[in-house]
Protein backbone atom coordinates (compact mmCIF):
# COMPACT_ATOMS: atom_id res chain seq x y z
CA UNK A 1 0.00 0.00 0.00
CA UNK A 2 1.10 3.49 -0.82
CA UNK A 3 1.70 6.15 1.42
CA UNK A 4 -0.88 8.39 -0.21
CA UNK A 5 -3.77 6.30 -0.72
CA UNK A 6 -3.02 5.41 3.42
CA UNK A 7 -3.34 9.24 4.42
CA UNK A 8 -5.99 9.69 2.85
CA UNK A 9 -8.37 7.15 4.47
CA UNK A 10 -6.64 8.11 7.88
CA UNK A 11 -8.61 9.77 10.43
CA UNK A 12 -5.95 12.18 10.95
CA UNK A 13 -6.35 13.24 7.09
CA UNK A 14 -10.13 13.91 8.02
CA UNK A 15 -9.72 16.39 10.41
CA UNK A 16 -8.28 14.70 13.64
CA UNK A 17 -5.39 15.63 14.89
CA UNK A 18 -3.57 13.10 17.69
CA UNK A 19 -0.55 14.31 19.56
CA UNK A 20 2.27 11.64 18.63
CA UNK A 21 5.72 12.36 21.12
CA UNK A 22 8.79 11.20 19.83
CA UNK A 23 11.73 10.39 21.66
CA UNK A 24 15.20 9.10 19.88
CA UNK A 25 18.59 10.03 21.03
CA UNK A 26 20.03 10.48 17.51
CA UNK A 27 18.69 14.14 16.14
CA UNK A 28 18.79 12.87 12.43
CA UNK A 29 16.19 10.25 13.09
CA UNK A 30 13.95 12.00 15.07
CA UNK A 31 14.01 14.95 12.45
CA UNK A 32 12.85 12.87 10.26
CA UNK A 33 9.98 11.00 11.90
CA UNK A 34 8.72 14.30 12.95
CA UNK A 35 8.67 15.62 9.50
CA UNK A 36 6.93 12.66 8.16
CA UNK A 37 4.37 12.47 11.19
CA UNK A 38 3.81 16.30 10.60
CA UNK A 39 3.24 15.84 6.97
CA UNK A 40 0.82 13.09 7.85
CA UNK A 41 -1.03 15.74 9.55
CA UNK A 42 -0.15 14.61 13.32
CA UNK A 43 0.87 16.89 15.92
CA UNK A 44 4.67 16.24 17.43
CA UNK A 45 6.77 17.37 19.94
CA UNK A 46 9.83 15.53 19.94
CA UNK A 47 12.79 15.26 22.52
CA UNK A 48 16.11 13.44 22.90
CA UNK A 49 15.78 11.34 26.48
CA UNK A 50 13.31 9.35 28.37
CA UNK A 51 13.77 11.78 30.90
CA UNK A 52 12.39 14.76 28.87
CA UNK A 53 9.84 12.01 27.41
CA UNK A 54 8.50 11.76 30.93
CA UNK A 55 7.95 15.15 31.39
CA UNK A 56 6.14 15.30 28.25
CA UNK A 57 3.83 12.74 29.21
CA UNK A 58 2.35 14.67 32.29
CA UNK A 59 2.32 18.06 31.00
CA UNK A 60 1.21 17.24 27.19
CA UNK A 61 -0.90 13.99 27.14
CA UNK A 62 0.50 12.84 24.19
CA UNK A 63 -2.10 9.98 22.45
CA UNK A 64 0.96 7.92 21.87
CA UNK A 65 4.31 7.66 22.19
CA UNK A 66 6.85 6.48 19.98
CA UNK A 67 10.47 5.72 21.57
CA UNK A 68 13.93 4.34 20.39
CA UNK A 69 15.15 1.46 22.59
CA UNK A 70 18.80 2.32 22.95
CA UNK A 71 19.36 5.66 24.45
CA UNK A 72 21.47 7.04 27.10
CA UNK A 73 20.41 7.75 30.93
CA UNK A 74 16.89 5.80 29.99
CA UNK A 75 16.43 3.25 27.40
CA UNK A 76 12.88 2.22 25.94
CA UNK A 77 11.90 -0.39 27.71
CA UNK A 78 12.22 1.67 30.89
CA UNK A 79 10.54 4.42 29.55
CA UNK A 80 7.65 2.47 28.45
CA UNK A 81 7.54 1.32 32.02
CA UNK A 82 7.40 4.51 33.42
CA UNK A 83 5.13 5.66 31.06
CA UNK A 84 2.50 2.59 32.01
CA UNK A 85 3.06 3.95 36.11
CA UNK A 86 2.16 7.62 34.38
CA UNK A 87 -0.69 7.06 31.39
CA UNK A 88 -1.74 3.76 31.57
CA UNK A 89 -3.69 3.99 28.70
CA UNK A 90 -1.22 5.51 26.06
CA UNK A 91 -0.19 3.49 23.14
CA UNK A 92 3.75 3.10 22.88
CA UNK A 93 5.38 1.80 20.16
CA UNK A 94 9.07 1.03 20.17
CA UNK A 95 11.57 1.03 17.29
CA UNK A 96 14.91 -0.85 17.80
CA UNK A 97 17.92 -1.34 15.51
CA UNK A 98 18.40 -4.91 17.28
CA UNK A 99 17.19 -7.21 15.12
CA UNK A 100 15.65 -10.03 17.82
CA UNK A 101 12.18 -11.23 18.25
CA UNK A 102 13.49 -11.20 22.02
CA UNK A 103 13.61 -7.61 21.96
CA UNK A 104 10.01 -7.04 20.51
CA UNK A 105 8.64 -9.92 22.75
CA UNK A 106 9.94 -7.73 25.61
CA UNK A 107 8.97 -4.72 24.42
CA UNK A 108 5.42 -6.39 24.67
CA UNK A 109 5.86 -7.19 28.26
CA UNK A 110 6.61 -4.05 28.83
CA UNK A 111 3.31 -2.63 27.33
CA UNK A 112 4.94 -1.47 24.31
CA UNK A 113 1.95 -1.85 21.08
CA UNK A 114 4.61 -2.66 18.58
CA UNK A 115 8.20 -2.87 18.23
CA UNK A 116 9.42 -1.79 14.88
CA UNK A 117 13.01 -2.62 12.94
CA UNK A 118 15.11 -0.05 11.96
CA UNK A 119 15.63 1.54 9.21
CA UNK A 120 11.94 2.28 9.62
CA UNK A 121 9.43 1.69 6.78
CA UNK A 122 7.46 5.14 6.85
CA UNK A 123 4.50 3.38 5.62
CA UNK A 124 4.46 0.63 8.17
CA UNK A 125 5.18 3.32 10.79
CA UNK A 126 2.39 5.46 9.71
CA UNK A 127 0.67 2.20 9.54
CA UNK A 128 1.12 0.88 13.19
CA UNK A 129 0.40 4.43 14.83
CA UNK A 130 -2.93 4.80 12.95
CA UNK A 131 -3.70 0.99 14.30
CA UNK A 132 -2.86 2.14 17.33
CA UNK A 133 -4.65 5.06 17.71
CA UNK A 134 -7.38 3.67 16.00
CA UNK A 135 -7.47 0.66 18.85
CA UNK A 136 -7.53 3.83 21.32
CA UNK A 137 -9.89 5.80 19.95
CA UNK A 138 -12.37 2.54 20.09
CA UNK A 139 -12.22 2.28 23.58
CA UNK A 140 -11.16 -1.69 23.16
CA UNK A 141 -7.67 -0.91 25.21
CA UNK A 142 -4.64 -2.16 24.07
CA UNK A 143 -3.58 -3.66 21.30
CA UNK A 144 -0.65 -5.62 20.29
CA UNK A 145 0.50 -5.12 16.29
CA UNK A 146 2.55 -6.93 14.06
Amino acid sequence: MGLVPFLLRSPVMRGERDRVLVVDDDRDACELITLVLQQAGYVVDAVQDGFQALKLVTSRRPDLVLTDLQMPGMNGLELIRHIRGVDGGVPVVLTTGAETRDVCTGANAYGAEACLVKPINLDELLWTIECALACKRSGEGRAVIG
